[in-house]
């Protein structure tokens, strides 16, 4: 399916969306819609708004023209072309009305969307690029809590080219997890089987749909069937897809169990989650130190799947020996963190660093968060204000293996980290 949008020149939100298009030529964008095809029934349930450039030039293929505008910093001018020609299309065609209609935004072109209420809930699909989870999760967090209340859904791409994308899925809680068309047509490895493993494990837990990319021949929808998905989108899809069925049953397969609340984002300290409707104990530091060390080796071993975050208090507790650990683990984990109060921006090497506001209550907390795919725990401890023996203070302690508390605790320390150390 395709059509000629051409809503061009316009300012949106302070940014001029011509540039690109003056560059390649006038007329010389166009939006198509790419069917994303039931694997079962082979109807289409949905479609995906694609940008591509001039007829019979490299920028003829979405994925290349996306390449090009990254490489000139014009990602923005490319989106808000690609938003203008999906919202534009839904108003004239029938096809495209009540349908899941998958838009691929960059974080930083949301704030210049116009009308971003114009698709209705439950029909808009944000798609969001696997490396924006791991460059910039705390600006995606934001991101994503924001369009939620206007009744998107959320999809991650291209899972499975990168390890640390799959620890960063459960603090999306994406409805839609689509696996990178590398995995259909490589050989299955071990790789594979962890990519397997680890979405089959969030998307038991949260009922998300696995959706397929990449599937050109018959033989790979068997492939991404075994993989787990159950949805695709593809060359060979789109030439066998069939029109989709009424609009009370073509929602079948793509019912989404989002609400504008998933996702919300903590407006408490992980102790004050930790500790609400739970009993906390007292503890010495010294316990707390060994249980800490316990998680940390844990999260060692993640082999680049997990997120691990702690609060220190203040800076001279993280001290010369743990910022060793925390360097090691920093080399082996997706995202690592380290938060307290005068603490560097990089406290150790590969660890994002972030200083407590004096209104923090986090100021007072000893935390360690480790967040995988098939491990969760939070250790959340509050200082009782001891003096003396630096080993015998006293906390009033939650250690608990809940995945959605470990998920909102996470979520609290990494809304902390300054946006700019996000871009790492």
């Amino acid at each position: 399916m395709n059509g000629d949008t051409s809503t061009r020149g316009y300012d949106r939100g302070g940014y001029d969306r011509g540039g690109l298009e003056s560059l390649l030529g006038p007329n010389s964008l166009r939006t198509d819609f790419a069917p994303i095809v039931d694997l079962l029934t082979s109807e289409t349930i949905g479609y995906e708004a694609i940008v591509r450039g001039p007829e019979a030039t490299a920028f003829a293929e979405p994925a290349a023209l996306a390449s090009a505008a990254r490489a000139m910093d014009m990602t923005v001018d490319l989106d808000l072309f690609r938003w203008e020609g999906a919202v534009s299309a839904v108003e004239k065609s029938d096809a495209l009305q009540g349908v899941p209609l998958f838009i691929a935004i960059e974080p930083d072109s949301l704030p210049h969307l116009p009308d971003r209420g114009t698709l209705g809930a439950g029909t808009a699909v944000l798609q969001l690029d696997e490396t924006s989870l791991i460059r910039r999760p705390a600006q995606l967090l934001r991101a994503v809590a924001d369009v939620r209340r206007l009744g998107w859904a959320i999809a991650v791409d291209h899972v499975g080219v990168r390890p640390e994308s799959l620890a960063l899925l459960p603090l999306l809680e994406p409805d839609v997890v689509k696996l990178d068309r590398s995995l259909i047509t490589r050989t299955p490895s071990r790789f594979t089987a962890r990519v397997v493993n680890a979405v089959a494990a969030y998307t038991e837990r949260t009922g998300a749909i696995v959706m397929a990319e990449g599937i050109d021949t018959e033989e790979a929808v068997g492939v991404a069937r075994a993989l787990g998905a159950s949805v695709g989108q593809g060359r060979y899809l789109t030439e066998i897809h069939r029109p989709s069925p009424d609009a009370s049953k073509r929602l079948s397969t793509l019912n989404f169990r989002t609400s504008p609340e998933r996702g919300t984002l903590p407006r408490s300290s992980p102790f004050q989650l930790a500790s609400a409707g739970r009993d906390a104990k007292p503890s010495t530091k010294r316990l707390l130190v060994e249980v800490s060390k316990g998680l940390e080796s844990i999260a060692g071993e993640s082999l680049q799947t997990a997120v691990i975050l702690g609060s220190f208090e203040k800076r001279e507790h993280f001290t010369v020996p743990t910022a060793r650990r925390w360097e090691v683990m920093a080399s082996r984990a997706a995202l690592v963190g380290a938060l307290a109060v005068g603490i560097d921006s990089e406290p150790a090497p590969r660890v994002r660093g972030a200083d407590l506001a004096a209104d923090d209550p986090v100021r007072e907390e000893w935390v360690v968060v480790v967040l995988s795919p098939h491990f969760s725990a939070v250790l959340a401890a509050k200082d009782l204000g001891d003096t003396g023996p630096d080993a015998a203070r006293r906390f009033s302690y939650v250690l608990s293996h809940d995945p959605q508390l470990t998920v909102d605790c996470a979520r609290s320390l990494l809304l902390r980290l300054p946006v700019e150390r996000t871009g790492m």
